[in-house]
């Protein structure tokens, strides 16, 4: 069987680490299985990816009208280039990604290589990611799809911000996949009361690794000393930092941040262009993880280390959501609201794991035999 695997994992604007450790993983997965003898990663980027180039990532519209831009480009460019190059290094090193690359219409026009699509993690189901409407290529509702069996899993909507007008072009998008599961639960209570498919909970793909898997493309130890690790996929937010260096204080630790602000390391050590390897490297090391960031709390639980995911911008239902699963509510932290928790119980934390991931590997094996609804 030939699989493709779509997602937005080589396009993340701001170089997500845990959208391409998703992928990297779920590719990995499929092609240990006995009945698939090809995966690769549909190269395929959205429209607001079409005409990416790092060095313009930050590049003002106006910028006569917005000096300060211009500045945070100067600030920013130069070490989110030295990541892109990093990026691409580990998409060549480790992705098995298709040769030809689309846009939407030659991808709905295309007679595609494969006898199944995954449609696979992520906020690929998030109308705000594409500029207010859902994208269509994320539900296999392009004709070049039709006769290809279409599995969605570990969808996310982000935090299911949907209008009315969202909802009713939810009713028509969920007609074309034949196998679909939610990443979040408050989402797939969403979906199921607008199809009458079956629409399964599942986690997300870096949870269904073992720390081992990580070995292959994990970077020496970056830093000698002990320390606790921030990291914001976007930008800095003063309030975790702030916990975090208390947190620190408390243990004699040094405080260590991912990010892209190089600012921040006036105080602190900041990687500012770190690559996949040496991120992954980073919290396995960590004493604790600090961060706004779904695949940081996924990676710390899977490497056992004391985290606290923190909203974003009033948002971060996702986060809620995964730390729900696990029995960890207290490691979601609102604004102005954190306190130190008790130790977590990995052992418990990681039964729970075991079971989920079952669950969601059994789901997997129906679909791909095509026993899932």
């Amino acid at each position: 069987m030939r699989a493709g695997i779509l997602s937005i994992n080589i396009y993340t604007g701001r170089l997500n680490y845990g959208a391409v450790l998703h992928s990297w993983f779920f590719q990995k997965l499929m092609l240990r299985r006995g009945d698939i003898d090809s995966c690769e990663i549909v190269d395929y980027p959205s429209w607001n990816r079409r005409t990416y180039a790092p060095w313009r990532h930050f590049w003002p519209k106006n910028p006569l009208k917005n000096p300060r831009k211009v500045g945070t480009y100067l600030m920013l460019t130069p070490g989110y280039t030295r990541r892109w190059r990093k990026f691409q290094a580990f998409f060549r090193a480790h992705l098995a990604i298709s040769e030809r690359k689309y846009d939407a219409e030659s991808l709905s026009g295309a007679d595609l290589p494969y006898d199944i699509l995954f449609f696979e993690s992520d906020v690929i189901w998030s109308p705000n990611y594409f500029g207010g409407s859902f994208n269509m290529v994320y539900f296999g509702a392009l004709p070049s799809m039709k006769d290809i069996r279409k599995v969605v899993y570990s969808a996310s909507m982000s935090d299911a911000d949907l209008s009315p007008e969202h909802l009713l072009e939810l009713d028509e998008l969920l007609r074309y996949p034949d196998a679909i599961s939610m990443r979040e639960r408050y989402a797939a209570e969403i979906v199921r009361a607008h199809t009458d498919k079956s629409v399964a909970d599942v986690i997300d793909p870096v949870l269904l690794a073992e720390p081992e898997d990580f070995d292959e493309i994990t970077a020496p130890r970056q830093v000698k000393e002990k320390y606790v690790l921030i990291y914001y996929p976007i930008r800095p937010d003063g309030y975790v930092t702030a916990c975090a260096r208390q947190y620190a204080a408390a243990r004699g630790l040094r405080v260590v941040e991912v990010s892209l602000y190089p600012n921040s390391g006036f105080r602190h050590r900041t990687f500012v262009a770190a690559g996949i390897e040496a991120f992954v490297s980073l919290v396995r090391n960590a004493e604790a993880v600090f961060c706004n960031s779904l695949h940081g709390a996924c990676l710390a639980l899977l490497f056992h280390k004391e985290f606290y995911a923190f909203e974003r911008g009033g948002g971060g239902l996702k986060y809620k959501d995964l730390c729900g699963k696990f029995g960890l509510e207290n490691r979601f932290i609102r604004k102005n609201a954190y306190r130190e928790d008790a130790p977590v119980d990995w052992d418990r934390v990681d039964a729970l794991r075991q079971r989920y991931k079952r669950e969601s590997l059994a789901w997997l094996d129906g679909a791909i035999a095509q026993n899932g609804e």
